[in-house]
């Protein structure tokens, strides 16, 4: 690592490790209101990542994000940031009363988490960590995946999480689907992110977008827990309201053999994934490469 990388993580940590003890003392008001400040600022004179959401944006709904919804996006992110170093400081009771889920959907995964289990997917969408609060404050406890960067920054977010009722595996860790399993086969409500394809070893699906499909490669992890399990999968999504936020639930996705339905059954992740980003565009925060063809 050289010295600026260093630095780099080193004020990332006291960023956290700051943010983490003041944030749960702010008002959400105020909290909102830097976001929204932030937003306008940022869309005024978008830098490299930002473009390239934009990009991401334009390609997955067909039309590229204007100034209001640029702003948006960042107001969005923003939120997302404060809430996350808040969280540790939120009761139970504000959590469960700032999440709400669909009922139907959030009724057959209660029913199935008992018998079969339980395998949700999700998109970086408005605030999955949120969400997963929301889980083990209501009674289901959740096995997740966490992108491994620097020891320091996994050590902190493990905590953090480990700190609302999850358990956490790095996504390098060699035994994690084995875990995973175990989890879903113990109760445990197995939530997994999987937008990103971050170990690189994905399997090929067409995104839809108004355009046009757009191939990318995405995780099978869902596909493969819920298949070697036989728990319910589903894809959910999060996504914003102006004083909470809502979570949607996919149809049960149909467990099918082989290489071909690890394949088709991340082909429906996708679908439902494109159709939320394109319902909820500005929840959506990727701002990394994700489209072969741009964005």
């Amino acid at each position: 690592m050289t010295d600026a990388a260093a630095l780099r993580d080193a004020l990332n940590r006291g960023l956290y490790r700051v943010g983490w003890r003041v944030a749960p003392h702010l008002p959400t008001r105020a909290l909102r209101s830097i976001a929204a400040a932030g937003g306008r600022f940022a869309a005024r004179r978008p830098g490299p990542h930002l473009q390239r959401w934009q990009a991401t944006i334009g390609l997955a709904t067909g039309a590229f994000p204007d100034r209001r919804l640029t702003a948006q996006g960042v107001e969005s992110y923003l939120r997302m940031f404060g809430e996350v170093l808040a969280l540790p400081g939120w009761r139970h009771a504000r959590i469960v009363a700032t999440v709400r889920p669909d009922p139907a959907g959030e009724r057959r995964m209660r029913e199935a988490i008992a018998g079969r289990g339980v395998v949700l997917a999700l998109p970086h969408m408005a605030n999955w960590d949120l969400a997963g609060a929301w889980a083990c404050a209501t009674g289901l406890p959740v096995s997740t995946v966490a992108e491994r960067l620097g020891d320091a920054e996994y050590t902190a977010f493990t905590r953090f999480r480990e700190g609302l009722g999850m358990a956490v595996y790095s996504h390098r860790d060699p035994h994690a689907l084995r875990g995973l399993v175990r989890d879903a086969r113990a109760g445990r409500l197995v939530c997994l992110v999987a937008d990103r394809d971050l170990p690189g070893r994905g399997v090929p699906v067409t995104w839809p977008t108004p355009g046009g499909g757009q191939p990318v490669t995405m995780p099978a992890g869902p596909a493969l827990v819920a298949r070697s399990t036989g728990a319910l999968l589903m894809a959910i999504a999060c996504h914003y309201t102006a004083d909470g936020m809502e979570i949607s639930f996919s149809e049960p996705i149909e467990h099918r053999p082989g290489p071909a339905g690890l394949a088709a059954m991340t082909q429906d992740v996708a679908a439902y994934f494109a159709a939320a980003v394109v319902a909820h565009p500005a929840d959506w925060h990727l701002f990394q490469p994700f489209f072969a063809t741009g964005g």
